[in-house]
């Protein structure tokens, strides 16, 4: 079985919440689970950065396509593999055995970037083959996804139920999220209700929302060196979160008010759920806290915020109400640039310098709390998303510009971190599958 060398807690849990690495040799020419999160990580980072230049591109000289280019390459091409990597990261050291084989990384890796790819082309261009095509690669992808998950799952002596089930469940809604998508590019008529309610409720709250709530009931205690305190919580969370999202797809898709709104409420629940344990583990973790740690919790109460003011809005309006105009903008700011990003940047920061550390050898560090500093990065971003979803929301409007060019500049402070981190894997740590 090959194992990774010792490094920094956030790999393999112990009980009741923390991780901690195994030491044995690795045998040569087996995969690392460095290398499944490193390559899929690095693949991810490369999208996101294409995503920055078509967004930018889409600011100096707009067309039609570009803000769609610009979300589907930040999500599709780039926060899916950082998922799709890091799920089989987390299950891997949830279950205590090796990577999926060489062969299934490789192949999940390939579709989903060719399918990716795809997309980006065919959507804009109008080739409704060529969209058929790109769906059945990331489908494809999600079933060797589902393969690898498997396959760990059969030769890992230990069980761990919530191991795989955030994953699995997100996967689940991933698929059925891509094929809504693939209705929509194509033009197909649908009379019951919302499609585009449906398959923003499947990829946002499905794919991207499972897979970061079911993470953090391990990866936040990890990150501040605590254990999670209410375990039973988790169970509530994963069936409101679940829930939530199945509620909301068929009662926007099929215009069952009543349902959609529960839905809204669901998430609320399991948001809350989520929160008493990030909250405890915030207080008890021990000081100074790092950088990846306060980003992350910084992010959470985003979420929180943004189904609240999705759930008011549902409830004064009708579930419609909270996917358009104004709301529409706060929700997205607060959900994508508070929660979603925050997240990603602070778990890139903390999983990156783990590849560095474990590949590097154990002359590598993690890098030094900066106390006054880090305290002060993450201040500013709540700040700014906090200030910019105020402005959105009907409050002062003079905030909206200073907010938002603070928060790009946080976001690029953070991304040349990502950056720095990433070419330190390439060039040291040399994820390969």
């Amino acid at each position: 079985m090959a194992i990774e060398p010792a490094a920094p807690p956030a790999t393999a849990p112990r009980p009741g919440g923390r991780c901690r690495h195994r030491a044995a040799p690795i045998r040569e020419g087996e995969l690392r689970p460095t290398d499944v999160v490193g390559a899929f990580f690095v693949c991810g980072l490369v999208f996101l950065a294409a995503a920055a230049v078509a967004a930018i591109v889409q600011a100096l000289a707009p067309w039609p396509w570009g803000r769609w280019l610009a979300l589907h390459l930040a999500f599709v091409g780039g926060v899916s593999p950082l998922v799709l990597g890091a799920s089989q990261f987390f299950v891997g050291a949830f279950l205590a055995t090796d990577p999926p084989p060489r062969r299934l990384v490789r192949a999940q890796l390939a579709t989903w970037v060719l399918g990716a790819i795809g997309l980006a082309v065919a959507v804009p261009e109008g080739v409704g083959a060529g969209v058929w095509i790109a769906v059945g690669l990331l489908l494809a992808s999600l079933a060797l996804w589902g393969a690898a998950i498997a396959t760990m799952w059969r030769r890992s002596l230990r069980r761990s139920p919530w191991g795989a089930a955030w994953y699995a469940s997100g996967a689940l809604f991933l698929g059925l999220g891509v094929i809504a998508g693939s209705l929509l590019a194509h033009n197909v008529p649908w009379t019951h209700g919302g499609l585009l309610g449906a398959h923003m409720s499947l990829n946002l709250a499905g794919w991207f929302g499972g897979s970061i709530v079911g993470t953090l009931h391990t990866f936040f205690p990890s990150l501040t060196q605590t254990r999670l305190r209410h375990p039973r919580l988790q169970g509530l969370a994963f069936v409101a979160w679940n829930g939530g999202v199945a509620a909301l797809a068929v009662g926007y898709a099929w215009t069952v008010d009543p349902l959609a709104v529960g839905g809204w409420l669901a998430l609320c629940v399991g948001t809350l759920a989520l929160l008493v344990n990030v909250v405890a583990s915030l207080r008890d973790a021990p000081r100074p806290l790092s950088l990846p740690a306060r980003l992350v919790g910084a992010a959470q109460p985003f979420l929180l915020a943004a189904l609240v003011v999705a759930t008011v809005a549902a409830l004064d309006r009708g579930p419609s109400g909270a996917l358009v105009g104004a709301t529409r903008d706060t929700v997205g700011t607060l959900l994508v640039a508070g929660w979603i990003g925050l997240t990603v940047l602070g778990s890139l920061l903390h999983l990156l310098a783990v590849v560095v550390r474990v590949r590097g050898g154990y002359k590598a560090r993690m890098p030094d709390p900066r106390p006054r500093l880090d305290g002060i990065v993450a201040a500013l971003a709540m700040l700014a998303v906090a200030a910019l979803a105020l402005a959105q929301e009907g409050g002062p409007g003079a905030l909206h510009t200073p907010a938002k060019w603070l928060l790009v500049a946080v976001y690029v402070v953070l991304a040349a971190q990502v950056a720095r981190l990433a070419g330190r894997v390439l060039l040291n740590a040399r994820p390969s599958i």
